[in-house]
């Protein structure tokens, strides 16, 4: 247990990053983002229990099991930081706040963070996921164009995600956004409207991923009926390796998509708005930490590396 620690920004503001530990409360997705591979595990255990094809299996762990795993890791290892690894754990009211309460009654001190949807968020959720320690959710905004959003399947509007970070954010919970460069029908444009999207929400940290057909995803059988190139070996399909291949759009080469990523990311982490929203709410080291890890040039093959 000793080994494992945090992500940097679950810590931001100069918590310990250890003990650590992540769970899972549910297994499965019932969303049908065509990018994610997360269903492939379950897909011969739906067939066998007699589920369509197209139905995504979404199961639960009872609260009471998991405040128990929950108790063993606060009390015999001293855990603080937790990740709740599930794919979607902020969807069944019930399920959320029944591991809350558990919590709360315990009177733990954590620091967790969790995945949510833009449109899973709901308001009576929010009280009781702080309380219980809920420190951080990550939101899939993925694109900031709606029609790039809907050709992966990704449903909801762009005035609903500027309305679920800000009453997250209001209930004193910060927001991890992920995006995607490269989903098949970005281009230049769209993709510079994703960037502008995450600068202007400029929420407390930020991923930026390249459209990966990972094996098991909807656009990876996609990527083989149209003849897509592949990673031949699978550190290919790692974000962050030198011989990482994300997929070509239909009006970008992947090397033009991996460059713009890059740059992308030095932008909003090196943006003033940015820098001075995390010096306001987690001080100056928290700054200087940003500024190091920024200093850090990922090398690639596939694309120049950006200045």
């Amino acid at each position: 247990m000793g080994e494992y620690r945090a992500h940097n920004w679950h810590c931001f503001g100069g918590l310990p990053r250890q003990p650590y530990a992540a769970i899972y409360t549910t297994l499965g997705c019932p969303y049908h983002c065509s990018f994610c591979c997360i269903q492939a595990p379950f897909k011969s255990g739906e067939k066998t229990a007699g589920l369509k094809q197209t139905t995504n299996s979404y199961r639960y762990w009872s609260p009471d099991t998991v405040i128990a795993e929950i108790d063993t890791l606060v009390t015999r290892y001293g855990v603080r930081n937790i990740k709740i690894a599930d794919e979607m754990f902020v969807l069944n009211r019930k399920h959320v706040l029944g591991i809350c309460d558990r919590i709360i009654e315990r009177g733990y001190h954590l620091n967790i963070w969790a995945y949510a949807r833009v449109d899973t968020v709901k308001d009576d959720m929010l009280d009781r996921l702080k309380r219980a320690g809920f420190n951080w959710l990550a939101l899939g905004i993925e694109a900031a164009n709606s029609r790039v959003r809907d050709d992966v399947d990704k449903g909801f509007d762009q005035d609903e995600m500027y309305r679920t970070v800000e009453k997250v954010r209001a209930a004193g919970i910060n927001v991890i956004a992920n995006y995607i460069f490269g989903l098949p029908g970005d281009d230049l444009r769209t993709m510079q409207e994703t960037l502008d999207l995450a600068l202007d929400l400029n929420c407390e940290f930020a991923n930026f991923y390249c459209a990966m057909a990972y094996p098991g995803s909807p656009l990876y059988d996609q990527a083989l009926r149209h003849g897509w190139p592949l990673p031949e070996r699978w550190s290919g399909y790692s974000q962050h390796a030198v011989d990482t291949l994300p997929l070509p759009t239909k009006h970008l080469p992947a090397a033009e998509v991996l460059q713009f990523r890059d740059q992308a990311f030095l932008k909003y982490y090196r943006n003033p708005a940015y820098l001075d929203m995390v010096g306001r709410k987690f001080g100056p080291a928290t700054v200087r930490h940003i500024a190091e890890m920024v200093s850090h040039k990922l090398v690639r093959q596939a694309a120049p590396i950006p200045a």
